[in-house]
């Protein structure tokens, strides 16, 4: 059930983010233009680089809460929270050094490509991030509510950020100086840190009263030492880091070797896909707490093969009707002012249908061997998008990178995660006997 209600609650968000977002790229796109849409496409994706704000310890969180009878008064959640939170603080702080060190170093006008020449590009990266920091602690409620079985809560309140993103664009291409045009992206960081808020605060009323009192607790070491939280944590990174070098980082590759134009494309077109692989993604993060609560209990009964197949299918379905009415629909996103090549458009869409295919395979790999295992096929993945996309986008242009992740993902992670389950099958299915009914007998 839960799965479906957050298919469906990514659905109307989905709605939501594409109207949103189609209307925010033609207000970019008829006002600043096509170079200022490339600068705010790369720094509203900033987070995308540092997604992996809990180090990967927010999966202890996830599995403890969706195998706990009593979440609301276990204390090895309560621990637990109070440790990931100071991860989390810790990270944000670090974080926010390094920005500043990019900042006054000059690196962020490298880093932006020809956007980053634009005047205050570095300024507006700068602030942009800085903001996002700040909101890395409120970040925890999504671990929260996933492993609550509460994914359609996290999506439909992530829906309102697209709207209100537009509504910070629209007041500042309407009402504010053209020079404003640079610092666009602070609207989508603004948007981000509010919807943060909002999500903890619905997160403080699931897990009440624990989670209050665990945040509390982050200060004091003393009276509420951390716990091992780690053990999964440092696997789980691995994944965590790999998603924005796999995905977020090739924007930046197009930048470095491509044009402004080649950005604003890749961003374009990613608008539309993207969207789509919201839902794959809501759907399949849906399927960790179902699959680990029934493992534990014993009651699962059928592996994750043809849900990633139906998942496939689906999203081949959605991306060729893309496809069909691409030359249409991209003009309209666009206002005429930009080109879109057909190739992008597929090559977007097969990477969806990988990932697709991905996120069932993925998740039922979610027990800690399971975690284990994923560190090094999706480090090789992450090796083989970037160098890939290193050689073909100078060639294929901005098709080149999504092209590069598609291949990597079915050859590294989609093959070696299905071999890896059928193997496996029985530990993953909780059928092995445990090593207490083994002495039993």
């Amino acid at each position: 059930m839960s799965v479906l209600l957050a298919l469906a609650a990514r659905a109307v968000s989905m709605a939501i983010s594409l109207v949103c977002g189609v209307l925010t790229v033609r207000l970019i796109l008829g006002g600043p233009g096509v170079e200022y849409y490339a600068l705010y496409t790369l720094v509203a994706s900033l987070p995308g680089l540092i997604s992996f704000s809990d180090l990967g310890s927010g999966a202890v969180l996830v599995n403890s809460i969706a195998v706990s009878d009593t979440p609301r008064k276990d204390p090895v959640i309560k621990a637990q929270l109070t440790t990931v939170g100071r991860i989390m603080v810790g990270f944000s702080g670090a974080g926010m050094v390094i920005n500043a060190v990019l900042y006054l170093t000059g690196a962020w006008s490298l880093i932006l490509g020809d956007a980053g020449r634009i005047p205050g590009a570095d300024l507006a990266a700068f602030v942009s991030l800085m903001i996002f920091c700040l909101g890395i602690p409120f970040g925890i409620w999504q671990r929260v509510l996933l492993g609550l079985h509460k994914n359609h809560w996290i999506i439909l309140i992530q829906a309102a950020q697209g709207p209100l993103n537009l509504l910070l664009v629209w007041l500042l291409v309407s009402f504010a100086p053209p020079s404003a045009g640079t610092f666009l992206a602070l609207s989508s960081m603004v948007s981000g840190i509010m919807i943060a808020m909002v999500g903890f605060g619905f997160a403080l009323t699931a897990l009440a009263p624990l989670l209050g009192r665990a945040m509390r607790d982050i200060p004091s070491f003393r009276r509420a030492p951390g716990v091992q939280v780690m053990h999964v944590g440092w696997p789980m990174l691995v994944q965590l880091v790999s998603a924005p070098l796999s995905v977020a980082l090739l924007r930046y590759i197009l930048a470095q070797s491509g044009t402004t134009h080649d950005v604003a494309e890749y961003g374009a077109v990613g608008q539309v896909f993207f969207a789509i692989n919201g839902v794959v993604a809501a759907g399949g993060l849906a399927l960790w707490p179902l699959f680990t609560r029934a493992r534990a209990r014993g009651t699962l009964n059928r592996g994750p093969y043809a849900i990633a197949a139906l998942f496939a299918v689906g999203a081949a379905v959605i991306c060729a009707l893309v496809w069909a009415v691409s030359p249409w629909l991209f003009d309209f996103i666009t206002d005429g002012s930009l080109e879109v090549s057909g190739t992008t458009v597929l090559a977007f869409g097969l990477m969806v249908v990988c990932q697709a295919a991905l996120y069932p395979l993925g998740m039922f790999l979610m027990d800690e061997a399971g975690i284990r295992f994923q560190m090094i096929p999706v480090a090789l993945m992450t090796v083989s998008t970037i160098v890939l996309a290193l050689l073909v986008t100078p060639v294929l242009g901005t098709a080149g990178p999504v092209l590069a992740n598609a291949a990597s993902v079915l050859v590294f992670q989609i093959v070696p995660f299905a071999v890896y389950t059928a193997r496996h099958r029985e530990r993953l299915m909780g059928t092995t006997p445990r090593p207490e009914e083994e002495v039993a007998t």
